[in-house]
């Protein structure tokens, strides 16, 4: 039995997804890079692989049916991240504040965590991982329109649609993981991106305020946890506080 279930997981079609998923990103980071010079297409293929780490982590996490310790583990550095950097705000109200809020997101991220089941957590973590890297391919490819640069300068229009795209496209080719209508699946899909886009956003403000580039260096190329999980974390969030408004499972 446990080898027949080993042997799902591994035939599981999110790893084909994402693989070619991957490999087109490789494909776009190759042409992108194109446009910088060597030292920042270097810095670009670490990330690329730190990602894939990060990637290969989390799906562990969720066939091993421990996805609540890599949450627990990510909430507990990113807390972490959080008070060390408030430090640099003057109010400490404001600094409360943040606290609280982390603290409030991060029940709602565990929660995510420990209450959905396998299926859905594969069905939504796949489209974070395509939102998350088709935004930058996209942005890096064909991004001219900024979006918000006074507080993450590096956001384009293009990123965002493109993102929001194939994270629609990601949400239809697994709707049957979940057994979810097409229209459904659509309406996930753009929910799922605009959770991942507002998660972004609020970690990229948090860090303006406190006049720092990243939450931390614990990650090659990405920064901190909190630079690579406030789109999950926000995401987990979200379905948590839809799912007591509806029934998803």
């Amino acid at each position: 039995m446990v080898g027949a279930t080993r042997s799902q997981s591994v035939m599981h079609p999110i790893f084909v997804y994402i693989s070619l998923f991957l490999f087109l990103g490789a494909i776009g980071m190759h042409y992108g890079n194109r446009k910088v010079d060597t030292q920042t297409g270097q810095k670009r293929w670490l990330k690329f692989l730190t990602y894939i780490v990060i990637v290969s982590t989390v799906l562990a996490g969720i066939f091993l049916d421990r996805f609540d310790l890599v949450a627990i583990f990510i909430s507990v550095v990113g807390l972490g991240e959080i008070i060390k950097i408030i430090t640099k705000l003057s109010s400490r109200w404001f600094q409360l504040l943040i606290i609280v809020i982390y603290v409030a997101i991060t029940f709602g991220f565990i929660y995510f965590s420990t209450s959905f089941d396998r299926s859905l957590l594969l069905f939504i973590y796949f489209q974070v991982f395509t939102f998350d890297g088709f935004s930058q391919v996209v942005g890096q490819l064909l991004g001219k329109q900024k979006l918000l640069p006074q507080i993450s300068p590096g956001k384009t229009l293009e990123g965002l649609v493109g993102g929001t795209v194939f994270c629609v496209l990601s949400a239809l080719l697994a709707r049957n993981w979940v057994a979810f209508s097409m229209p459904k699946a659509l309406l996930l899909g753009l929910t799922t991106a605009s959770l991942a886009f507002v998660g972004d956003i609020l970690a990229s403000y948090l860090k303006r305020r406190c006049h720092v580039k990243d939450y931390s260096t614990l990650l090659p190329g990405h920064g901190g946890f909190l630079d690579r999980f406030d789109s999950l974390m926000m995401v987990g969030v979200g379905y948590s506080l839809l799912s007591q408004l509806r029934s998803l499972q």
